[in-house]
């Protein structure tokens, strides 16, 4: 399982990294939120954290059951759990329209799946 999910996610991450790099409004937009200078600087300076995400992912797809493979599993569990709970809060302070929920989704399915790896 955690060589599926890694190489899955390596993709998004990856996809994520080049949007973000090089159309942050349209991402922004996608949301319903509006694209100021401000939004544009932190989301191109959030992209590289999605391409490291990305790189490590795909480096350790192979790894086997280790204390550093759960350790990455759990790392990155967090970290999509946490986006996926900003999202959702953000949704209900009426900053972002109902398409963040269905991105919070994707994001909530992929920390359960990269919980789950880490204890295997």
């Amino acid at each position: 399982m955690f060589r599926k999910i890694s190489i899955l996610t390596a993709l998004i991450c990856a996809v994520l990294f080049a949007l973000l790099l090089l159309s942050p409004a349209s991402y922004v937009g996608t949301y319903g939120v509006g694209a100021d200078a401000g939004g544009m600087f932190m989301v191109r300076r959030a992209s590289p954290m999605f391409l490291g995400f990305a790189v490590m992912l795909w480096l350790a797809r192979n790894a086997g059951p280790s204390p550093l493979r759960g350790a990455l599993s759990c790392g990155i569990a967090v970290a999509f759990a946490g986006v996926a709970l900003t999202g959702m809060f953000e949704y209900l302070r009426g900053v972002a329209s109902a398409a963040i929920l269905i991105a919070a989704a994707g994001e909530m399915l992929i920390a359960v799946l990269f919980a789950r790896a880490a204890k295997a």
